[in-house]
């Protein structure tokens, strides 16, 4: 199967999240009136829906249910409940009030999880700043979402000011989220969450992806290009491995539901990004899986399906047919 679904009016469309039968892929779309939450129907490419989410430009992380009928998703003020049955934003709950001095602005929500049992939404957000120069900023907080109210129901403090991407592992206990200080241990288990120590060196750790039995977290550093595999049963760095992209930009990554691939979008020269395969259980590239037959001259974002063998890229083109896609491709 390979599907080029135009989004037209999008500026930049975020990570694809895919539907537990693969069935429908739900896109954030921004565009310059604001944002939006894009329904694909994987199977013909037709766009079921573009529901306005805010009228903000910037579109945040999202997650589905654990029972596929609600998409949360993260806009710069709020967090949003989208019906899936109806294609209809269901709830728009602002985030609560942080409090700053005067002057200074809140921080953007980067992070966003939810337990496994579908009860409790975990929403990550950076500290405050001032806008003026050298923007001196605060540390952020964890604030944690009741499913069945439908409200904020506390906060944890973090100890850093630029909250990123945050997993939580199966059985809902422990949460790790990444931050320029290291790669953060939570503990789940409370009312409120609680900060359990930071396990890895300091570095700017960015998008992360758990592997499907909750043993293995794999990190992207930037700007060096390395993954860092955290074994989550000791909380120790069991390996790194070294992209060699030089000056290309690391996309994105993510690991197939066996949980034996990790695959990472690596933005190479025209005429397409590519897909680069590595081994879980040796850590080391499987060249003659990689993929780099995209009809996108940029790739931006990867998911991998829940059947194990299709990839899903949003992206760009600006030389030929103009315009940003998602591309669905069975590889």
């Amino acid at each position: 199967m390979e599907r080029l679904v135009p989004l037209p009016g999008v500026s930049w469309a975020q990570r694809a999240l895919i539907s537990g039968d693969g069935r429908r892929a739900y896109v954030g779309e921004e565009l310059q009136s604001g944002s939006r939450l894009g329904v694909v129907d994987t199977q013909s490419g037709a766009v079921l829906a573009e529901v306005q989410t805010s009228p903000e430009f910037w579109s945040g992380p999202k997650t589905l249910a654990p029972d596929g009928r609600s998409v949360y998703l993260v806009t710069a003020t709020a967090l949003n409940v989208f019906d899936t049955a109806t294609n209809t934003v269901t709830a728009h709950v602002p985030l609560p009030d942080q409090p700053r001095p005067d002057g200074w602005q809140a921080g953007s929500p980067y992070s966003l999880a939810v337990s496994p049992d579908g009860t409790t939404v975990y929403v990550g957000q950076g500290g405050p700043y001032s806008p003026a120069p050298p923007n001196p900023s605060l540390p952020g907080r964890l604030l944690t979402f009741s499913a069945a109210s439908r409200a904020f129901t506390g906060q944890t403090p973090l100890p850093t000011s630029n909250p990123r991407d945050l997993v939580v592992r199966p059985g809902g206990a422990t949460g790790y989220l990444s931050s320029p200080e290291g790669l953060i241990r939570l503990d789940l288990t409370r009312a409120h969450p609680a900060v359990v120590r930071t396990i890895t060196s300091p570095g700017f750790i960015d998008d992360l992806a758990l592997a499907p039995n909750g043993s293995t977290v794999y990190a992207i550093t930037k700007p060096e290009g390395r993954i860092q595999v955290v074994d989550l049963t000791t909380d120790t760095l069991a390996a790194t491995i070294d992209l060699n992209t030089g000056f290309r930009q690391i996309a994105g990554l993510a690991v197939n539901p066996r949980g034996n691939r990790l695959y990472v979008l690596i933005q190479t020269d025209l005429p397409s990004p590519t897909v680069a395969a590595y081994s879980t259980a040796t850590n080391r590239p499987v060249p003659k899986e990689d993929f780099a037959e995209f009809d996108l001259e940029h790739g931006a974002t990867l998911t991998v399906g829940p059947d194990g063998h299709t990839f899903y890229v949003t992206g760009t083109n600006y030389n030929d047919n103009p315009g940003t896609f998602l591309q669905i491709v069975s590889f």
